[in-house]
């Protein structure tokens, strides 16, 4: 397909992308790869983000895919996966039910903003005096 025909954005084009793929039967990962979605998930309609498509991108770009993975297609593997990618940027769009207690005290050693998206049930004191100390010493 010429690449000016190519709207990642367009409702109407992921149709005409369905029905063709359909019709000549095309394996559904090829015909992704050919017209490079993988690179593109951002621009994707929510609804046109298959498993396949994410798992795709993923593999693609592992450090910043998850954010636009859709909340039901994310898998714990996915979410490790992206997390050891980049632990500092991406621990905010992991559920928290996919989080860990190590992964939690990774993500807030990479980046001490990630203590807002640790689950109630990891936050521990010590880490709550850790954030609070350091806050109170850049106010000094």
């Amino acid at each position: 397909m010429p690449n000016e025909y190519i709207d990642y954005k367009d409702v109407n084009f992921w149709k005409l992308f369905f029905f063709v793929i359909k019709r000549l039967r095309l394996h559904y990962k090829e015909a992704l790869i050919i017209i490079d979605a993988q690179n593109h998930l951002s621009e994707i309609p929510e609804e046109y983000r298959s498993l396949e498509l994410c798992l795709l991108a993923l593999s693609t770009h592992p450090a910043t895919t998850l954010k636009y993975i859709p909340e039901h297609l994310k898998t714990k593997e996915m979410c490790e996966i992206a997390f050891l990618a980049n632990p500092k940027s991406n621990f905010k769009y992991i559920p928290d039910k996919f989080k860990t207690e190590t992964m939690c005290v990774e993500a807030y050693k990479a980046n001490h903003k990630n203590v807002r998206f640790i689950p109630e049930i990891y936050q521990t004191l010590d880490v709550k005096i850790e954030t609070n100390e350091k806050h109170s010493n850049k106010r000094k």
